[in-house]
């Protein structure tokens, strides 16, 4: 294919069909549109991988069914059902855009990344991270727009903070990356096969490591929480006029999802923690 041909950016997204975190399929098309939508109003060629829109052009979408037993061979957790990484890895090897962004398919892209991405103020050898703003929307909201996202009421807390040098934090929702420094660091890491936690924060390490400038792209991302909550995810089947909710880890809440039960206290008016005065 011609130089000239290849898109500016590669759209990677990975996907599963057993309804994690509620109806997934709804929340992946939803966001997709949302993506299209902006990128293709603002001029941004682009590729994107896993689509299903009747709106996309074919030579813009590319799609990847991986044989299941590539599951069986990488894993060694039985728990771990579904391997992200390797899946993303198998679209940044091929992908064809002269930069690529891994993101996740609830991700809502901002303003600013857009415009960035619009002026192609891009710089090769610098990996970009994007901070992340929480919404506390159903996941039977649809209306997505502008003013929804970018309504303070709608949002779970702050933004995500950025820290150098990793910038680590909700790594997975958003790396932008060219590919041929993608290419040379060899994508996530497919050589740890327990878990899936840290492997989006270990491909930041192996990016400094190699020599690679890690920077905020200047504006945020929106991510959108499923209603988890009362083992939402736990199996319901009706028995003799009995309702039983079978067990499944996707129904386990996390050990710890404090920022959703305590507030800051510069939210709340109190003292912030560097105004406290520890007594010996």
């Amino acid at each position: 294919m011609p130089a000239s041909d290849a898109p500016f950016l590669t759209l990677v997204l990975t996907g599963r069909n057993d309804s994690y975190g509620g109806d997934f399929t709804d929340r992946f098309f939803r966001t997709l549109r949302f993506n299209h939508r902006e990128l293709t109003g603002r001029g941004i060629p682009y590729d994107l991988c896993r689509a299903a829109l009747p709106e996309l052009e074919p030579r813009q979408c590319c799609w990847y069914v991986v044989d299941g037993r590539y599951q069986q061979a990488l894993s060694l957790n039985p728990r771990l059902e579904y391997l992200e990484f390797p899946a993303k890895n198998v679209a940044i090897r091929r992908a064809r855009g002269a930069f690529v962004l891994v993101s996740n398919c609830d991700v809502f892209l901002g303003r600013r990344v857009l415009d960035v991405l619009q002026q192609q103020a891009l710089e090769k050898g610098v990996l970009y991270r994007a901070p992340r703003h929480d919404l506390k929307l159903s996941v039977d909201s649809v209306a997505i727009d502008w003013a929804v996202l970018e309504e303070p009421r709608n949002l779970a807390g702050p933004a995500h903070v950025l820290k150098p040098p990793f910038m680590a934090s909700a790594t997975g929702d958003f790396v932008l990356l060219d590919r041929d420094s993608f290419q040379q660091i060899r994508g996530f890491n497919e050589v740890y096969r327990v878990a899936r936690i840290g492997i989006d924060r270990n491909l930041l390490v192996k990016a400094l490591s190699s020599g690679l400038r890690i920077a905020d792209i200047g504006g945020p991302v929106y991510h959108v929480n499923p209603p988890t909550w009362g083992l939402a995810m736990a199996p319901e089947r009706e028995q003799a006029g009995m309702r039983y909710l079978d067990f499944s880890w996707d129904a386990v809440p996390p050990v710890a999802d404090l920022h959703r039960i305590l507030l800051p206290a510069a939210w709340l008016g109190g003292p912030t923690p560097g105004q406290f005065t520890r007594k010996p």
